[in-house]
């Protein structure tokens, strides 16, 4: 099954549009050829099915070289009740004839194509709302999971009607978190703000990556109706994990913390997040993208203050980088950047250093923006 998107359809979507120890398992993927040819009758089974109960739903982007590892970690699962969703975002690489090669053999395998690059958050999101499933995950294509996560998730999900369920993320010497520091447990609201708000940089309560959470569908789509066009519309390629985990926080009811190792992830060197020291200019207007969402949606609350001291002390940590973008850079997105840096003025918690600090900022990208809109008007003379 492939399904095709025109550029039409794409550009109108509007709020209203209803929408691993693992290390073992990395280094063998005989256990999972020799899993699977134990599953066929299952798996025959299977596609018999109308509809499945999980959607495995991941944006590809060239990404061929790490294709074959995380769709046999997709595919050798011990619960087979699941479709696999591909979204490719007009890549340039053999990744697609891969799939479709593993499609002739898995009906579950899906492959929706874009006629445009549209970013991984339109992507992602995209993939959810062709999904026919109960619950989503949306695991990267150059990582893998473990293959009894999704039916521990399942397990705990369709007991307890958790709506969305995290489990740990394991990425070697990058990150080593004590298993045994939490124990698995379930929050509900507004503990679970309390989380979002006051624990953003504990990863054992709360973290940025969307990547280790089983979610119900209906959860993932009312938190998308919840962002105006302006983000829905936006090409977003870095930091669309925490726009959407913002969200989901936010709007779910429950929550479970279940402590268990289901995704590996295996840090690419070429993937944008280990290279926005190369893309300053999309690094910077990917943050002020998510200030200016996490403001907005924090107003008016009784940890407005806290929300706003997080977010000016996340712009304070960029200002090197801001300062080094180049003229043009400004000129592109000038009045977004002054929006989001006006607002924040206009807080009332704001304190006379920050202040200080805003305008500063404020000067130095209207001294930039100067100075390009006199250097393209000297070359037309």
């Amino acid at each position: 099954m492939c399904i095709y998107l025109s550029t039409d359809i794409l550009s109108n979507i509007t709020k209203s549009f209803t929408y691993i120890r693992i290390q073992n398992e990395i280094k063998n993927f005989e256990i999972y050829h020799k899993f699977c040819n134990n599953n066929i009758k299952k798996r025959k089974k299977f596609e018999k099915k109308k509809n499945s109960k999980v959607s495995v739903i991941s944006p590809i982007y060239n990404r061929e070289r790490f294709l074959i590892r995380f769709l046999k970690s997709i595919q050798y699962q011990n619960f087979d009740d699941i479709e696999i969703i591909f979204v490719d975002d007009k890549s340039t690489d053999n990744g697609v004839k891969i799939i479709e090669k593993y499609q002739k053999k898995d009906k579950r395998i899906k492959i929706i194509k874009l006629k445009r690059n549209k970013g991984t958050f339109f992507a992602r999101n995209i993939g959810v709302l062709y999904s026919h499933t109960k619950y989503i995950i949306l695991p990267d294509p150059d990582d893998i999971i473990s293959k009894d996560i999704i039916s521990s998730c399942v397990y705990y999900a369709e007991k307890y009607k958790f709506e969305m369920i995290r489990y740990y993320l394991y990425s070697g010497n990058n990150q080593k978190i004590n298993v045994n520091a939490v124990e698995s447990k379930p929050v509900y609201q507004p503990e679970l703000q309390t989380y979002l708000f006051y624990a953003y940089n504990d990863l054992r309560k709360f973290d940025h990556t969307i990547n280790n959470k089983m979610i119900k569908k209906k959860l993932f789509i009312k938190a998308l109706n919840s962002f105006n066009n302006f983000y829905l519309n936006l090409y977003i390629i870095m930091l669309e994990d925490q726009l959407m985990n913002f969200i989901l926080y936010k709007t779910a009811k429950s929550f479970y913390f279940l402590k268990k190792f289901g995704y590996y992830y295996k840090k690419n060197t070429m993937s944008i997040c280990n290279n926005d020291f190369k893309l300053p200019q999309i690094g910077i207007k990917s943050r002020f993208i998510y200030i200016k969402l996490v403001y907005e949606y924090s107003k008016n609350i009784k940890y407005e203050k806290d929300i706003t001291n997080f977010l000016l002390a996340k712009l304070n940590r960029r200002i090197k980088i801001i300062r080094e973008l180049s003229p043009e850079s400004y000129n592109n997105d000038f009045n977004f950047y002054y929006e989001i840096i006006n607002m924040l003025l206009n807080c009332k918690f704001i304190s006379e250093e920050n202040k200080l600090l805003l305008l500063k900022l404020k000067n130095m990208i209207e001294i930039k923006n100067k100075t390009f809109v006199n250097s393209t008007n000297m070359l037309h003379l």
